[in-house]
């Protein structure tokens, strides 16, 4: 229960997790909703860009001819496996869909539009629109506002159907596409029309009671190759039909395998003799049929009639066997399945299941339903789900409402011990602050006093030795003590100034700068470019030691692993902005594969970005191998 207790305190937070609750039982009683890419048939997708197009991208069907029909749905490409949760790719965020009779639109009808109101692009459920009293021959989805991924510009979809009655009138229509990627097996415009989805076969919740079927489906074989083996289904008298639909066996008995044993290479006949002796072929695969997955499979047959429907398999699935596996086998006539509940025959029929299972009106996971019922139950799993969401956000922001209530009544009772408690912690926490700094400042005093007065004991040292009268490299050996110890000392006081201890001179930033790269990079050319601005810039103790603290940690990456001989220092500040770069002729690395994560994020770089983020700048890395590296600070003032 998402109220957690606090639903005492808010009657609108009681009635909200009702309603939640409510919800969800609405959404359980649809059953379970199969959704799962089993093809490798994704789709269509724009081809993706750094910026979006000039003009809004399109996707048109032509119909054939003026058709009336009852909804429009627009599937989700989806990615993501089962069991780590499926979600839609680049789903657009908001699109409009016009009808005209013409093919260039010159007038048209608008049929739906998203508006100013994104999408749920979280929702992997199609977009169901009811288009009653449409009349149209081709539609046109035009996307308004595409989807970004991984910092481009595309939108990809699943599928688009125009559904009346029983029937897809779009399946394996023309397609026009606008600024289509062509992917083959992938992406194309005509997997737009081909009937493969993850919504898998129309199948209706189970009522009550009611369990699934006993088997998943029929099984025809013949251990010789060679042989053809099929089943026929008797209508019982010479009708017309428009269309046959093969469902596919979506193994459960054994492994989770969509589409198992679909056959390979078939036809479809037509006869009014039982045993075809003559037959029209309204079918036949030129080659091997594409595995259809957990699709059903709709061949379109305008004016076929007779009596006798023949699927013939001429090689199954499997390459030592002739086999074949389906759950289903309907022939339409609009919406009605003449072949429900029909007598079937077969020739190498596997005989533990019975035959009149290909004609009882279920798939393998439960009744078949008419296409219309069908989406219109996605439409009730979309609308639930964002109902749900946006129940859910309720409670959330209610459930917030009612636990400040909760405090403000609690308050209310032991308001001044809250006071006095709070005084306390305060200055507690001031005093620990007190206490912190005053520690760091005397532990910084007592290492200036300790080790820098023996630093400064050997700088003397080696100057009384450097006056003795000696040989020249004896000199030189006294000269390079007293350097050594004076260079010491300077780092010893900026390092414990960056410890949080005093400063102890009064040198600009460009002068620290100088001092820090003279003493980190003995032996590489040192190029100075600072404008006369940020010879005398002085951003502030505590963003200088901030800045110190990069630069150093910059000048070590060079010194340990570049190979550079010459860096280049650039500084300029201004009324708006300062900036300090650092360039080098070194080795360099690939700079976009370690933004992208790619390659490993050594080298220190993340922890200067967030130092400089932090304080509200930006660091840009610029880098090849071979060619070197560019570090630029850049933060407003």
């Amino acid at each position: 229960m998402l109220a957690n207790g606090w639903g005492i305190f808010s009657s609108e937070l009681r009635k909200s997790t009702a309603r939640l609750d409510e919800l969800r039982t609405e959404f359980a009683e649809l059953g379970a909703l199969r959704l799962r890419q089993t093809v490798q048939q994704a789709g269509a997708q724009l081809h993706m860009g750094t910026t979006p197009p000039p003009q809004s991208p399109w996707i048109q069907l032509d119909l054939g001819r003026p058709q009336t029909f009852d909804r429009i749905v627009i599937v989700p490409a989806i990615s993501g496996a089962v069991n780590d949760g499926i979600r839609p790719y680049a789903f657009p965020r908001r699109f409009r869909i016009d009808g005209s009779m013409t093919k260039d639109f010159r007038s048209y009808q608008l049929l739906y539009d998203s508006g100013d109101q994104q999408l749920d692009i979280d929702s992997p459920f199609p977009v169901v629109i009811k288009t009653p009293d449409v009349r149209v021959r081709y539609v046109r989805v035009t996307v308004t506002e595409l989807a970004e991924v991984a910092g481009r510009w595309t939108y990809a979809l699943s599928e688009v159907m125009v559904i009346r009655g029983d029937q897809n009138l779009a399946l394996n229509v023309n397609v026009t596409m606008t600024g289509a990627t062509m992917l083959p097996p992938v992406w194309l415009p005509k997997y737009l029309v081909d009937g493969r989805t993850p919504l898998g076969p129309q199948i209706r919740s189970l009522h009550e009671g009611e369990s699934l079927p006993k088997f998943d489906g029929v099984f025809l074989r013949s251990d010789n190759p060679s042989d053809q083996v099929w089943f026929q289904i008797d209508l019982e008298e010479t009708q017309p039909f428009d269309a046959i639909r093969l469902f596919s066996v979506h193994a459960r008995q054994g492994a989770d395998y969509p589409g198992y044993a679909f056959p390979s290479q078939f036809r479809i006949e037509v006869s009014d003799d039982k045993n075809f002796e003559t037959s029209d072929v309204l079918f036949q695969t030129d080659t091997p049929f594409e595995p259809p997955g957990n699709n059903p499979v709709t061949f379109l047959t305008p004016d076929a009639e007779g009596r006798y429907v023949r699927i013939a398999i001429e090689q199954g699935s499997l390459a030592n066997t002739n086999k074949v596996g389906l759950s289903e086998a309907q022939v339409l006539r609009g919406s009605e399945n003449v072949a429900f509940e029909k007598p079937v025959t077969a020739l190498h029929w596997r005989g533990d299941r019975a035959l009149s299972l290909l004609v009882d009106g279920e798939a393998s996971y439960g009744p078949i339903t008419t296409l219309l019922q069908w989406v219109d139950r996605w439409a009730s799993a979309r609308r639930l789900q964002h109902e749900m969401t946006r129940a859910t956000d309720t409670i959330e922001r209610q459930t917030i409402i009612a636990r400040d209530r909760a405090r403000r009544i609690a308050m209310a009772g032991a308001g001044m011990l809250v006071i006095i408690f709070g005084i306390f912690l305060w200055q507690q926490r001031n005093r620990r602050g007190r206490q912190r700094a005053e520690f760091r400042l005397r532990l910084a005093q007592d290492l200036h006093d300790e080790i820098g007065s023996n630093l400064a004991a050997i700088s003397r040292i080696g100057e009384l030795g450097e006056a003795i009268p000696s040989d020249e490299q004896s000199k030189e050996d006294w000269h390079s003590v007293r350097e050594l110890a004076s260079e010491c000392t300077d780092s010893m006081r900026e390092t414990l100034w960056l410890l949080g201890g005093p400063k102890r001179s009064e040198e600009h930033l460009a002068g620290q700068l100088r001092s820090i790269a003279k003493r980190m990079l003995p032996g590489v050319a040192l190029v100075w470019k600072l404008d006369s601005a940020f010879e005398d810039f002085r951003p502030g103790e505590k963003v200088e030691r901030e800045i110190v603290l990069i630069f150093k940690a910059m000048l070590a990456n060079i010194a340990r692993s570049s190979n550079a001989t010459e860096v280049v220092v650039e500084g300029s500040e201004s009324m708006q902005r300062w900036r300090i770069s650092v360039q080098d002729n070194g080795d360099g690395f690939d700079a976009v594969a370690w933004e992208n994560k790619m390659e490993s994020r050594g080298m220190g770089l993340q922890s200067m970005k967030t130092r400089i983020r932090k304080l509200g700048g930006s660091l840009a890395i610029e880098s090849q191998p071979g060619e070197g590296t560019q570090l630029t600070i850049e933060m407003r003032k």
